[in-house]
């Protein structure tokens, strides 16, 4: 088998799979974005900062990262949040 046999890899290597998010998750992370805590958000949203955090620690943990700014970085790469 030559080189032009192999076929193509499955997840091109710059670009990740696509992270699916919730909508609680999706408008906890736009907070993040703007720069608002988890208790802002947790008022903004009306529902506990327990909660808030909640939605970012699995924000994190789908993004692979280990805090938000990352979480951030990783969703306007992969498309998951536009910069308006």
């Amino acid at each position: 088998m030559n080189r032009s046999d192999k076929a193509p890899p499955l997840i091109s290597p710059t670009r990740a799979p696509h992270v699916h998010l919730t909508p609680k998750e999706r408008e906890a992370l736009h907070w993040s974005m703007l720069g608002k805590t988890a208790w802002e958000t947790s008022r903004i949203q009306d529902c506990s900062e327990a909660a808030i955090n909640f939605h970012l620690c699995n924000i994190r943990r789908k993004f692979g990262v280990c805090n938000m700014r990352a979480a951030v970085v990783k969703a306007i790469e992969q498309g998951v949040v536009q910069l308006d």
